[in-house]
């Protein structure tokens, strides 16, 4: 009798621990359904040389938390994108509709301006890099051309905590930033040598005060920290960005998010 109440507790655990086991699971997975979505826009009434808008984003179906954090910093980052605003002019509150309606209402009344306006390009491709069980990497090609000599191609790396959506920023992203810069150097004088493109007044690379730092720009791949260092950030008359890959096996002990943590 013992040995049968026994095991009728030993089956109860086991089912509520699949049970909670299987929620764990799916509250882990909704989180992580995304749909991707595309929108193309021209300009009105225009058959050549005309403006045009490409977009392809993540949208998070998730629900929640972490959906609605998601969704609303890719939503903030395109729109601003949209409308040429810097990382210090941020526009909050802004939809992406409305963004593009207002990008191509300037466009139309510029063009009827002056008719010789080059068509203008917007394009962005976002997708994911990597994830673990506690944080998302996202990064976005972007490629903008509004008249000017070159057009401005750029990544844009962002990384989300799994357990709210909320941006994981550069201050939080490693345990110790010392040791993680010490290792990217190493590299980065590697990749230097390497680097067939000179700066504009060849005299090389420049960090304030000579110390090497990490750059604003920084993606978590599942092989490498992607360090972006955009145009003219470590050279004035550098106008290409700088990318250095340094071995993800040996920052990961200093990822705050890893999954040993």
């Amino acid at each position: 009798m013992k040995k049968n109440n026994i095991k009728k507790v030993g089956l109860v655990l086991l089912v509520i621990s699949l049970i909670v086991g299987g929620y764990l699971v799916y509250r882990y997975y909704s989180r992580l359904r995304f749909e991707q979505i595309n929108i193309e826009r021209s300009a009105d009434n225009c058959d050549d040389n005309c403006l045009s808008i490409s977009l392809t984003f993540l949208r998070s179906k998730g629900g929640g938390e972490f959906s609605a954090n998601f969704n609303k910093e890719m939503e903030l980052q395109i729109s601003n994108f949209l409308l040429s605003n810097t990382d210090s002019l941020q526009m909050e509150g802004i939809s992406i509709d409305k963004a593009l309606d207002s990008l191509i209402k300037d466009y139309n009344n510029m063009h009827e301006l002056f008719p010789e306006l080059p068509a203008y390009e917007y394009m962005i491709s976002d997708s994911i890099m990597w994830q673990n069980s506690k944080m998302l990497s996202v990064v976005s090609n972007r490629y903008s051309f509004t008249g000017e000599a070159n057009p401005l191609q750029q990544k844009v790396f962002t990384h989300f905590s799994l357990e709210n959506g909320e941006v994981i920023t550069n201050e939080n992203l490693f345990t110790d930033d010392e040791k993680v810069r010490k290792i990217a150097e190493t590299y980065f004088k590697g990749a230097e040598e390497q680097y067939p493109i000179r700066p504009l007044n060849d005299k090389g690379f420049w960090f304030e005060g000579g110390v090497f730092q990490l750059p604003k720009n920084m993606g978590v791949a599942a092989d490498a920290l992607i360090l972006y260092y955009e145009p003219f950030e470590i050279a004035p008359y550098m106008d290409v960005p700088f990318e250095v890959k340094v071995p993800i096996k040996e920052i990961l002990p200093y990822l705050t998010f890893s999954d040993a943590k």
